[in-house]
């Protein structure tokens, strides 16, 4: 058979059948592959100038068909009509995200198969296109209070400190059981640091104008589920009303953009609407960035598996230092300097919030697994004149009486070393007023 123009691929024969001879009649030369297993090699071998595509079939779905053509710098620009019985709306934007240049549902409307088909290869159809992507809110302005934050505060708020359990759990705590965010405000801006559970109920706050931003920073440590789980539920990512930056690091398993698409656009997904802020994405690596003219971060890599960062925040003169998953060796080697950076970047903090995963009984069983112990972080902070030192990243699994005497054995520790260094013990919604002179 002469190059065909269109390939269907279609493990139904009457479906597969009946579309190719529609477009037979229509003058088109048509090729059906009932096999999705073959079907690329053809694609790829033949070269058509459409690829029309059922999702469901054994082997290979035609999602995936799809993607590997529109990979593929040989096959790229053929056109994709993916058609299919499944009507869901998240069905249709993963093919779309795939590159798919239009989605068919079955049963489709035999008369105007051929017609469709015409005017998406010649480029005229436009009735069936992907999502836009979201926009700059266009929405009037509101009149909403003035911040209550004055002009000279900063305010660290806990929104969430623990990991993330095996089961949930069946006690209440004190501290709280949401997993890690916490907040830096100014009157101007709010910059928020992971988006664990806490982020949901934070997320709240600033959609019922308890808190005063229109634009908001969101800063990922890394995107284990502890630290991530709550992003899809941030509200403000689902108004328009709202710029959203979210600055975090890409591992070579999955890119910064991918971690997002799969949060918001994809099937697996927890919502099923794509956002509808206007959102900007910042792949941080180690170095120091000024986002604005009073908050600078510097970042490095922290000893915790998968490529996770630790930030060092200058806020209107405060020195702050977030490492919410780092394991302190506490044990200096030539063939480790890990402390000996972490303490360059650190040294004097205004706040030192690190991880204080493990009592010490614990951590000796548990040691270089990417977590810290809380009298080994302690005496990390007192030694590097740290002036407050807050224990964060607490197990799931201990109850308040261990977190208690975890914090105490921290703050003796502390205190041999250095009898400035102030430990702090916080819990859910706890905020740290801070004055600027």
């Amino acid at each position: 058979m002469e190059n065909p123009e269109i390939i269907i691929i279609d493990d139904d024969p009457m479906v597969g059948q009946l579309s190719r001879d529609l477009l037979i009649d229509d003058g088109w030369k048509v090729l059906l592959v009932d096999d999705s297993k073959a079907a690329f090699n053809l694609v790829k071998q033949h070269m058509p100038k459409m690829v029309i595509s059922d999702i469901m079939m054994p082997g290979i779905t035609g999602l995936d068909i799809c993607k590997m053509i529109k990979t593929d710098p040989a096959t790229k620009k053929i056109k994709v009509i993916i058609v299919s019985g499944k009507s869901y709306e998240v069905e249709k934007q993963r093919a779309f995200q795939l590159g798919a240049d239009f989605f068919l549902q079955k049963p489709y409307n035999v008369e105007t198969f051929s017609k469709t088909v015409r005017s998406i290869m010649e480029g005229t159809d436009h009735g069936n296109q992907a999502p836009a992507p979201p926009q700059t809110s266009a929405a009037p302005e509101e009149n909403i209070a003035p911040n209550p934050i004055a002009s000279n505060e900063i305010i660290l708020t806990v929104h969430g400190l623990r990991g993330l359990p095996s089961k949930l759990p069946e006690t209440p705590s004190k501290f709280g059981r949401q997993t890690m965010c916490l907040s830096i405000e100014t009157d101007k801006n709010i910059f928020i640091f992971d988006a664990g559970t806490g982020i949901v109920n934070l997320g709240k706050d600033i959609i019922s104008r308890k808190r005063y931003y229109k634009e908001i920073w969101l800063f990922m440590s890394h995107f284990h589920l502890d630290n991530a789980i709550g992003l899809p539920y941030f509200e403000p990512i689902h108004d328009s009303r709202f710029t959203i930056h979210i600055a975090g690091p890409s591992d070579p398993e999955k890119s910064l953009k991918e971690i997002i698409k799969t949060n918001f656009y994809s099937s697996f997904s927890p919502i099923r609407s794509a956002p509808k802020a206007k959102i900007d994405l910042y792949q941080v690596f180690e170095d120091s960035y000024d986002i604005l003219p009073d908050f600078k971060i510097t970042t490095m890599y922290a000893n915790h598996p998968t490529s996770t960062l630790i930030y060092f925040i200058g806020v209107r003169g405060m020195k702050i230092a977030y490492a919410p998953d780092s394991e302190i060796w506490g044990d200096a080697t030539a063939l480790q300097d890990y402390d000996e950076r972490l303490a360059k970047f650190s040294k004097g903090s205004d706040f030192f919030i690190h991880d204080c995963y493990y009592n010490d009984s614990d951590y000796l069983q548990m040691a270089k697994r990417g977590h810290s112990s809380a009298t080994i972080s302690a005496e990390f902070a007192a030694k590097n004149s740290m002036k407050n030192f807050m224990m964060y990243n607490l197990n799931p699994e201990y109850s308040d009486e261990q977190i208690e005497k975890m914090f105490e054995s921290a703050k003796a520790v502390a205190a041999k070393e250095n009898t400035s260094t102030q430990c702090l013990l916080p819990h859910e919604n706890k905020e740290y007023i801070f004055k600027i002179s």
